[in-house]
């Protein structure tokens, strides 16, 4: 009983991972394509890539240590902020976080 059990549970989960359900489309996998020479992604490229807005890429950067934050001296003598991510950064960020939906 419990061997039938888990091969149902192993193909459920089979099938979520694939993204159906019971032979229904839940959810289109997100593919992120960039080119192999781009080592650096800055926070409006990733924000267009991954879909999440920058005050959520912001936030989640910060609590997860994503990201490295540049900095430029502006004409004015200001420190003008720019978040830089590596592509380990952009693959973890598509991986645990959703698109935004607002």
């Amino acid at each position: 009983m419990q061997e039938k059990l888990a091969t149902r549970n192993l193909v459920n989960a089979s099938h979520q991972v694939k993204g159906y359900e019971s032979g229904e489309e839940i959810e289109r996998l997100l593919l992120v394509t960039v080119k192999s020479s781009q080592k650096i992604f800055t926070e409006a490229e990733v924000a267009s890539l991954t879909g999440i807005c920058a005050e959520h890429l912001h936030n989640f950067a910060r609590s997860r240590h994503l990201g490295f934050i540049a900095r430029a001296a502006e004409a004015a003598g200001a420190r003008a902020d720019q978040w830089l991510f590596t592509l380990s950064d952009l693959m973890v960020l598509v991986t645990l976080f959703p698109r935004c939906t607002h």
